[in-house]
């Protein structure tokens, strides 16, 4: 499973929890979270489940997408998205998510923050 702006993006990599900015609060299902939970364990993801469990190793969840911003030496990493799935990682007590990261510029974080961004990039 891909985002449309990360189909042909390999840049996995894994990143500790601590290090994921999540500006916006999740609405979340726990039925999903718990199918997640399930799925890390071991268990063979539900027929609903809208990626290919053969893409993934065994226990493994698709890649959150993270957008990535530099400053002063210092990288930035916020996720938009797979609140699922950072939430089935927290619960299982797992630090190191598996996520695809994507290069921003000062005006991609804007489009996403409005003036909260103004936080970062000055």
């Amino acid at each position: 499973m891909s985002s449309v702006q990360t189909a042909t993006n390999d840049n996995i990599v894994y990143l500790d929890m601590s290090e994921i900015i999540r500006p916006i609060p999740p609405v979340l299902d726990f039925d999903k979270v718990n199918s997640m939970k399930d799925t890390m364990s071991g268990s063979a993801p539900p027929p609903s489940c809208n990626f290919n469990p053969g893409d993934l190793g065994q226990g493994e969840l698709p890649p959150v997408d993270v957008l990535t911003f530099k400053k002063s030496g210092k990288t930035y990493y916020f996720a938009f998205g797979g609140c699922h799935r950072l939430r089935a990682h927290d619960e299982s007590g797992k630090q190191k998510v598996r996520c695809k990261l994507v290069n921003c510029s000062p005006n991609t974080l804007r489009l996403y923050l409005g003036a909260t961004a103004n936080k970062y990039l000055e």
